[in-house]
């Protein structure tokens, strides 16, 4: 019997993981950029039985590196293998796959309309309305691609370490001004796009988190619920499988 495999390949961290008798097992998880050195994921090397994999992917290389090395026992996933979502509303062609697997999860634990925020590299939003229909959603850098983003492309400007507290509003020194528009900057603008779809979608929307910087935004914005271990993944695991 056939092994099913799940893949998350996202900018800076890639998931492989298990589907088993409907649960998701965390296999492993690596650096992206490791797959683009090796060509190859060297979990799937070592497996001991035939194994197929489902998987989405946002690094058009590695994409491609992977197919090259395992051709079609690696399915990558498209809109059409999640027909329990309606896309009618959307361009869907510049989709990532990784959003749309987030969708599907949360809108099989949701039941309604949900929305998902995943907190990685990018803050991104993906919203269902409660007919199931995909409407699309928000992008920007998360608090780790604007730290990097000041001090790359500032004179004088340091690296931010990443903090776990709230800042003040007025920092008193360059490091604490940084989180402040950062930090801050990041939960209002989260705040307001948890406003703006509500006015949308309707009250009744939940909001689900994602991402391995999702403990912060919980701890500051009471609207936000944690979503379950391994989101996307079970969003690939919802996929049609064929």
């Amino acid at each position: 019997m056939q092994k099913r495999i799940l893949i998350n390949i996202g900018n800076t961290h890639t998931q492989i993981a298990l589907a088993d008798d409907g649960q998701v097992r965390l296999l492993e998880q690596v650096d992206t950029a490791d797959i683009k050195v090796l060509a190859q994921l060297p979990i799937l090397e070592k497996m001991p039985v035939a194994w197929r994999a489902s998987a989405v992917c946002v690094v058009p290389l590695v994409r491609e590196l992977l197919h090259k090395r395992y051709g079609e026992a690696i399915r990558f996933l498209s809109c059409e293998d999640f027909p329990q979502i309606d896309f009618s509303a959307v361009d869907t062609t510049t989709l990532g796959m990784d959003r749309i697997a987030n969708a599907a999860a949360a809108y099989a634990l949701a039941g309604g309309a949900v929305a998902v925020i995943d907190f990685g590299t990018c803050i991104n939003t993906v919203v269902i309305d409660g007919k199931g229909r995909f409407l699309g959603g928000a992008i920007l850098p998360g608090r780790m691609l604007l730290r990097k983003a000041l001090s790359t492309y500032t004179a004088q400007l340091p690296f931010l370490p990443m903090r776990n507290e709230l800042p003040a509003a007025i920092g008193a020194n360059t490091m604490d001004a940084m989180a402040a528009g950062v930090d801050l900057g990041c939960i209002g603008t989260v705040r307001e796009l948890v406003i703006s779809t509500r006015k949308i979608v309707g009250g009744s929307c939940r909001f689900i988190t994602a991402g391995g910087d999702a403990p912060y935004f919980l701890a500051n914005l009471p609207e936000l619920e944690k979503g379950p271990d391994l989101l996307t993944l079970r969003g690939v695991a919802l996929a049609r499988s064929e």
